[in-house]
């Protein structure tokens, strides 16, 4: 058998592709289960974001993944819960309330127009949804952005800030720190990465909300790959969060353990957190707690605080 890349037409054999997934323990949830914990396949709403961000942004950027719709009905149901989506993921949209202007009319689309945004650290992202173009263009150009292509979508700039937008997809960099996401799928892009698809699996595709913290060698702790924190929301309104640490060897897996652990004691922040450790010769470790309205257990709040991640990113 073989599966065909749907980007580049190429074969590739089914038992080499099984092989390179299960050395990342891709197919390897927290618990060992075939899957991840809640058995989560591939190929949903997550996958999809991820599948329009170059591979070369995965190492040395943040990304933060935000399911917009979703955050905007939890956001409705609590707010003092789900306070800390109040951005959706979307700076500029937070600039424009904060200079008491209408969205629509200084950026030509609210948020209501878009389902998916996926923010690039430090100053880019790419949203999914629903755009009017020559809305967007004539509220730009009106700020004094050029206008620097058309023909089914639409590129401006404002000095080293760019906006690029389609029908469905807006894409934006606020300088050179970033390159500007593309409009259409890549020809390789993070979703392909063997570790981004094993942390998706482990915090399935049903998540509102994720930040993965990157895979540059020297980044994170020796043996530590690629980790992240989704949030999920459960059928009663209540909300979850999950660490997934991929790692490269049981020697690793101790090490990112080590340092989670002493914040699930006791009259700690994470007290009575679940941390666990799987199996195979790329162990995922796990921590999953509750979320609650306080400083640092709302979904999205270690973005914020960061104390979970400079445990597993220390100085050098």
């Amino acid at each position: 058998m073989a599966w065909h890349d749907r980007r580049t037409g190429r074969a590739v054999a089914a038992a080499v592709l099984a092989a390179g997934l299960a050395a990342c323990g891709a197919d390897t949830g927290p618990a060992g289960n075939a899957g991840g914990a809640d058995g989560a396949g591939s190929g949903g709403r997550l996958s999809a974001a991820l599948d329009g961000i170059p591979a070369g942004a995965g190492g040395e950027a943040a990304l933060t993944y935000v399911d917009v719709r979703e955050a905007r009905r939890l956001l409705g149901e609590d707010r003092e819960l789900y306070g800390g989506l109040d951005g959706f993921g979307i700076p500029e949209l937070a600039h424009a309330r904060y200079d008491g202007d209408s969205p629509r009319a200084a950026l030509g689309f609210d948020a209501a127009d878009v389902d998916t945004s996926v923010q690039i650290t430090p100053g880019a992202a790419r949203l999914t949804g629903r755009f009017d173009v020559a809305a967007v263009t004539a509220a730009l150009t009106k700020r004094g952005w050029k206008e620097e292509r058309t023909g089914g979508g639409a590129l401006l700039s404002d000095g080293p800030a760019r906006t690029a937008v389609s029908g469905g997809v807006r894409s934006s960099t606020a300088g050179p720190e970033n390159a500007l996401p593309p409009l259409t799928a890549p020809e390789r892009s993070v979703a392909d990465d063997p570790a981004y698809r094993s942390v998706v699996r482990c915090l399935g595709e049903d998540v509102f909300a994720a930040t993965f913290y990157g895979t540059r060698p020297g980044r994170n702790l020796p043996g530590l790959t690629l980790f992240a924190i989704g949030a999920r929301a459960g059928t009663d309104g209540s909300s979850r969060e999950r660490l997934c640490a991929l790692t490269a060897s049981a020697d690793g897996a101790r090490r990112v353990t080590d340092a989670l652990k002493p914040r699930t004691a006791g009259g700690e922040r994470f007290a009575g957190a679940t941390l666990r450790t799987g199996g195979g010769p790329a162990p995922m470790v796990t921590m999953e707690w509750p979320n609650r309205a306080g400083t640092g257990l709302r979904p999205g709040d270690q973005n914020r605080t960061g104390e979970l991640p400079r445990l597993l990113m220390p100085p050098r």
